[in-house]
């Protein structure tokens, strides 16, 4: 299985968990193909709309072993003892795609909704070391299996947002707008 399958996979199985729950802790979700927005590529894997938050921005990751997250550039994977390899830091990946979303959505006069990044590792088997203090990744970090009771934990009852059909279909239309291939360089 390719990388780019095995995140397919992951991304997958992570809809199935938010199918489950769309009406009970969110309203809706959606997501996307390549963005380019002024010459920079990203991707929304999720954008859920949860009344109790606002808009959550799901990084989702589908890797196996061990993960040491920290506050770095890079986060180390160890598969199998002495096997490692290291992958560019998926919070501050999903802290990227959430300021890119930000800037999308003010250009489309839609921005009404605080944006929390959250990193989703697909694989419930994957055992996450978060580093403490100054180290810590930038943004929570939980198994799929965690999503229900994260959306819970997160939730307040001083706020509701009532997402209307037509401000989710304002989000995904501004979003569409700068759906393209894969810009190399960008």
């Amino acid at each position: 299985m390719t990388l780019t399958d095995a995140g397919n996979a992951g991304e997958e199985s992570v809809r199935n968990v938010l199918r489950e729950i769309k009406g009970t802790s969110i309203s809706g979700f959606i997501r996307s193909k390549n963005i380019c927005y002024y010459n920079r590529n990203f991707q929304i894997d999720f954008l859920l709309f949860v009344p109790k938050i606002g808009l959550v921005v799901l990084e989702v990751k589908n890797w196996k072993g061990t993960v040491k997250a920290t506050a770095g550039d890079k986060w180390l994977q160890e598969v199998i003892a002495g096997h490692r390899n290291e992958f560019g830091n998926a919070s501050l990946q999903s802290l990227r795609t959430s300021g890119m979303l930000l800037q999308i959505l003010e250009k489309g006069k839609i921005n009404k909704w605080p944006i929390r990044p959250v990193v989703v590792f697909a694989n419930d088997r994957a055992k996450i070391l978060r580093a403490n203090g100054k180290n810590s990744p930038q943004t929570d970090i939980i198994l799929k299996s965690m999503i229900p009771k994260w959306l819970s934990d997160n939730s307040s009852d001083e706020i509701m947002y009532r997402f209307t059909s037509s401000e989710f279909e304002m989000v995904k239309s501004v979003i569409c707008q700068y759906t393209s291939e894969y810009v190399e360089n960008a």
